[in-house]
């Protein structure tokens, strides 16, 4: 997820990169797995967007911090989404070969 790592680009802590990280996976298998849903993803994605953005980007305006995290977060929601679509594309098709 090359947005996953642009956010996560201004963080100098390698344990809070890899937290900032294992956290939208952690979402991203909630989403698969049916535990929430579209609305409940983008909420969460956009809420950790926009701390991140506040943190690392501190010269920037409320308006500002806000429009590049719905830019950022409504990216990594569409990765998600078609990567989820992948894997069940792929396991649909392997149960089509292997029944």
């Amino acid at each position: 997820m090359q947005k996953l790592q642009a956010l996560t680009a201004g963080i100098e802590d390698p344990k809070v990169k890899f937290d900032i990280m294992g956290t939208i996976n952690f979402l991203a298998d909630l989403y698969s797995s049916g535990k929430i849903n579209d609305e409940n993803l983008r909420n969460d994605l956009l809420d950790i967007c926009r701390t991140v953005i506040e943190i690392t980007n501190v010269d920037l305006t409320k308006d500002e911090i806000e429009a590049r995290a719905r830019l950022i977060a409504d990216d990594l929601f569409l990765e998600i989404k078609v990567r989820n679509l992948r894997k069940r594309v792929i396991r649909g098709k392997l149960d089509m070969i292997f029944r």
